[in-house]
């Protein structure tokens, strides 16, 4: 029986599906067009087609499948992803690991808020990954703004935020799918060691590149605004008994990206 990895085309499906791999898993990789991602990804993982728009892909997808990494698209209808949660349960699929963000249980107006709830209704062990704000962020939609104009482009004013690696979140989701009952029905809030705020990052930024990076401060009708995640928690320490990721390793391991 194997694992099923949905999102893999985005950053933390492929996280996940790594450090998967790294443990010895047996994965298979949910994707739209399995042709297309074998041609993109390479041969070495094993690809099913699943679309949350076509319902008559889901027998398929979770043929010999055990346990899920589910991520929720945010194109997708709240119909099609609870069918599919339902029909995991009719599979009789052991145990489900979403990626959800943190706080959510007081934000009702979020999708993830309905989708855990879909999931606990079904009665579907699960666990939920409840992450903060991904430091990757820096490295993929405010990339652009580093690379021209040097600056970090987003409305965060001054708070603070917990940043949270994806590598790290990968970790917890692969940890909850391989070692299973020790993980069965909690829900985990996953943040860095600090909480900083976009002047610090930038200065770290400036001192690791060798170039100055300013943090602009745009209004929400200069940029759209962001809801950001804050508080810190200790979870990835307790599970791995490890510090999380730092802002400084981060920002060191992923040094290549952000030069010019």
């Amino acid at each position: 029986m194997s694992i099923l990895v949905t999102g893999f085309t985005g950053n933390t499906g492929q996280e996940v599906a790594k450090k998967l791999v790294s443990k010895g898993a047996s994965i298979v990789c949910a994707v739209r067009n399995p042709e297309k991602a074998k041609s993109l990804f390479g041969a070495d993982y094993n690809y099913v087609e699943l679309d949350f728009t076509r319902h008559e892909t889901f027998d398929t997808a979770l043929e010999r499948i055990e346990r899920i990494f589910l991520i929720f698209p945010t194109e997708t209808q709240f119909s099609d992803f609870h069918a599919f949660i339902r029909k995991a349960k009719e599979k009789n699929i052991r145990h489900i690991a979403y990626l959800s963000v943190k706080d959510v249980q007081f934000m009702p107006f979020i999708p993830h808020y309905k989708n855990e709830k879909e999931i606990i209704k079904c009665g579907i062990t699960y666990t939920f990954l409840r992450a903060g704000y991904f430091m990757q962020n820096l490295n993929l939609f405010l990339l652009d703004e580093i690379l021209h104009n040097d600056r970090i482009y987003v409305p965060a004013g001054g708070g603070k935020t917990s940043f949270t690696d994806m590598r790290d979140i990968a970790e917890i989701a692969a940890r909850s799918l391989t070692e299973q009952e020790s993980h069965f029905g909690k829900k985990y809030p996953l943040t860095g060691n600090q909480a900083i705020d976009f002047y610090e990052v930038a200065r770290l930024m400036t001192s690791e590149l060798g170039r100055p990076i300013q943090y602009s401060n745009p209004t929400t009708k200069e940029f759209k605004a962001y809801m950001l995640a804050k508080g810190i928690t200790d979870i990835y320490h307790k599970i791995t008994n490890e510090q999380p990721t730092g802002i400084k390793t981060y920002i060191e391991d992923y040094r290549e990206t952000f030069m010019k």
